[in-house]
């Protein structure tokens, strides 16, 4: 397989996969009681989206016989997702963090999706020559990454917020 189809396949897989986790993060969403959870997957559900654009404007310029275009990978470097991290409620006790099973299984499943993503762009990253699209790829790999720290930060903060607040707030047991 040619680069150039090598190029095209992984650009449909990675539209494929961004459109049906943006798809997954809204059918969370929807069902989420806790708001923890809610807010983040409707978070993740717009910056998949974002991603999805992305691939789509980037395929109608290969499919024109064009080079990959200079079409830079949304980058918010997690800030929107550092501020969802930042609403926890950081006066709750941790008996009054409530969340359902479900939710849990679907950051779970939800954070080996991002490391799937992170691993496949990283890996076009590394195989392309074509210096635009390897930082395309990387900048991309990045956000994937970010969004698998996030899940696990809200898993952690949901099944544990007493160790979540120890590591995160810098809590200690001094006996004072």
């Amino acid at each position: 397989m040619d680069d150039a189809q090598k190029r095209m396949d992984t650009l449909k897989k990675a539209m494929a996969i961004e459109v049906q986790e943006k798809g997954y993060y809204l059918k969370a969403a929807e069902v989420a009681g806790n708001p923890v959870a809610k807010q983040l997957f409707e978070r993740l559900a717009v910056e998949e989206d974002e991603h999805a654009a992305k691939f789509k404007a980037i395929e109608a310029e290969l499919s024109q016989g064009k080079d990959w275009p200079d079409i830079p990978a949304p980058e918010y470097g997690g800030c929107h997702l550092k501020q969802v991290v930042a609403a926890f409620d950081k006066n709750a006790m941790p008996a009054d963090v409530k969340v359902a099973r479900s939710e849990l299984e679907a950051m779970q499943e939800a954070m080996a999706k991002e490391l799937q993503a992170y691993d496949m762009y990283r890996s076009r990253a590394a195989e392309t020559d074509s210096q635009v699209e390897k930082k395309f790829y990387t900048v991309l790999a990045g956000e994937e990454r970010m969004h698998h720290l996030a899940l696990l930060d809200s898993y952690e903060y949901l099944t544990d917020p007493a160790g979540w607040y120890t590591v995160k707030e810098k809590w200690t047991l001094d006996g004072a």
